[in-house]
C-alpha cells in the first residue's frame, strides 16, 4: 500500500518536473480572413518570471495624451542562454493582430547569481497611434538579443489604464 502511494507520488512530481522544465509558452492567437477562423502559434524563446506590465495613456488636462508602457522582470540562468549576453532591445506594442507601436525601451539592468532582472520604460511616453483604442487591451512582444540571435516572449491581455 505504502508502495502504490509512494509510485503515485514519484509520477506526480516527475510529471510535474517536465511540464515546468519546458522552455516555451504556447500563445493561441484567432485571426479571421473571409469569415474563417486562423489560429496561429507563438512561441516563447526565453523564460521569464514577469513581476510587472503595465501600459497606460496620461489623460492629464494641459498636456499632450501619451501612451507609456512599463514593468519588470526577472530572467533565471538555465543552460541554454548566458544572463549576462541578454538585452532588451524593443517592444513591439499589438491590439487586435495590428502592431502599434516599435519601442526602443530605457532599462535598467541588474544581474545576481542566478537571475537578470530588468526594468522598463518609455520614461517620456508616446504620441497615441490613431488606430489605438485605449478601451481594449494590448500584447507586448519583448524582443531580446543574445550574441546576435533575436529572442521574443509574449505578454497578452495587458490592461491600458487611464490617468487623470
Amino acid at each position: 500500500m505504502k508502495t502504490n502511494i509512494i509510485t503515485k507520488i514519484f509520477l506526480l512530481v516527475t510529471i510535474l518536473f517536465y511540464i515546468s522544465c519546458s522552455s516555451s509558452e504556447v500563445t493561441k492567437i484567432q485571426k479571421k480572413e473571409s469569415g474563417i477562423n486562423i489560429i496561429s502559434k507563438k512561441m516563447n524563446d526565453i523564460d521569464l518570471n514577469i513581476e510587472k506590465t503595465v501600459s497606460w495613456v496620461n489623460l492629464m488636462p494641459g498636456s499632450d495624451s501619451k501612451f507609456h508602457v512599463s514593468g519588470k522582470f526577472i530572467i533565471p540562468q538555465n543552460n541554454k542562454i548566458k544572463i549576462e549576453d541578454i538585452e532588451l532591445k524593443f517592444i513591439k506594442v499589438y491590439q487586435e493582430e495590428s502592431e502599434l507601436y516599435f519601442i526602443q525601451p530605457k532599462t535598467i539592468q541588474k544581474i545576481e547569481k542566478s537571475s537578470k532582472e530588468i526594468i522598463y520604460s518609455t520614461l517620456q511616453g508616446l504620441s497615441l497611434n490613431k488606430n489605438f483604442n485605449k478601451k481594449k487591451n494590448v500584447t507586448f512582444e519583448l524582443i531580446f538579443n543574445s550574441n546576435g540571435e533575436e529572442l521574443k516572449y509574449y505578454i497578452e491581455n495587458i490592461n491600458v489604464d487611464e490617468v487623470y
